[in-house]
């Protein structure tokens, strides 16, 4: 926070006093973040926003839900995780990765094809901050669109299609529960070429599936906490 501060503001405010610094910074952060737009987009995403890595917490989240609505048993769980299966394991395995990641496009276009991308932060909610009165605090929005691979793992081909087959229909049941949870939009993206990898001569066939996945990052800026950074600026140059 504190290299965008310095970005903004001409270093001769800091001679001031920093509660009249701290509102002329937030007032610049709030016009920067509104500036070209009329009016300022505000809209979030559904429920409290989720950003990628929320998303793949979420994942996690469904696929605990699914195996425990159809009983699976705890030997038949699958792992699933950023790194590449255990050698020795012989419990299908479901990796995940990020292939692609942009800033996001505005509008009901197709996925990557906006001509209108959230370049640089986008004002949301300016409030009356509940813990410091006369503070506000101001909340600013990241649109990202990315392309998740999540690679389906199994010790034969066999197991390794089902698995994927059973993946896809987990994802189509619980899209509508991701963006009920904040993530903006999710779409299936295809399926990649089998894999097969030799890890320490134990054989993995894979899967990969890819998603289209739209997340939002919120940053949450306190003119208290301007107000404090502020003053260390000040007192670091005596």
């Amino acid at each position: 926070m504190t290299s965008i501060l310095q970005d903004l503001l001409d270093p001769s405010l800091l001679a001031n006093e920093p509660r009249i610094i701290v509102q002329q910074a937030t007032d610049l952060i709030i016009h920067k973040a509104s500036e070209g737009f009329s009016p300022p987009p505000r809209s979030k995403s559904a429920g409290a926003a989720k950003s990628l890595l929320e998303f793949q917490d979420l994942v996690r989240q469904a696929i605990d839900d699914y195996e425990k609505r159809s009983n699976t048993s705890a030997q038949s769980k699958v792992i699933y995780t950023a790194e590449e299966p255990e050698v020795t394991s012989e419990t299908e395995t479901i990796t995940y990765s990020l292939i692609k990641r942009q800033p996001g496009g505005f509008g009901r276009g197709a996925p990557f094809e906006s001509n209108v991308r959230n370049l640089r932060p986008i004002i949301r909610e300016v409030a009356d901050d509940p813990c410091n009165p006369s503070y506000r605090t101001i909340v600013l929005g990241y649109l990202h669109e990315n392309v998740v691979r999540f690679t389906c793992w199994a010790r034969t081909n066999k197991a390794a299609n089902a698995r994927a087959l059973w993946f896809e229909n987990l994802m189509e049941d619980y899209t509508w529960w991701f963006i009920l949870q904040g993530v903006n939009r999710v779409i299936y993206w295809g399926q990649g070429s089998d894999m097969v990898v030799n890890i320490n001569n134990n054989r993995w066939y894979g899967r990969p599936i890819d998603y289209y996945v739209k997340t939002e990052t919120l940053r949450n800026y306190s003119e208290k906490t301007l107000e404090e950074i502020l003053i260390n600026l000040d007192v670091a140059q005596e």
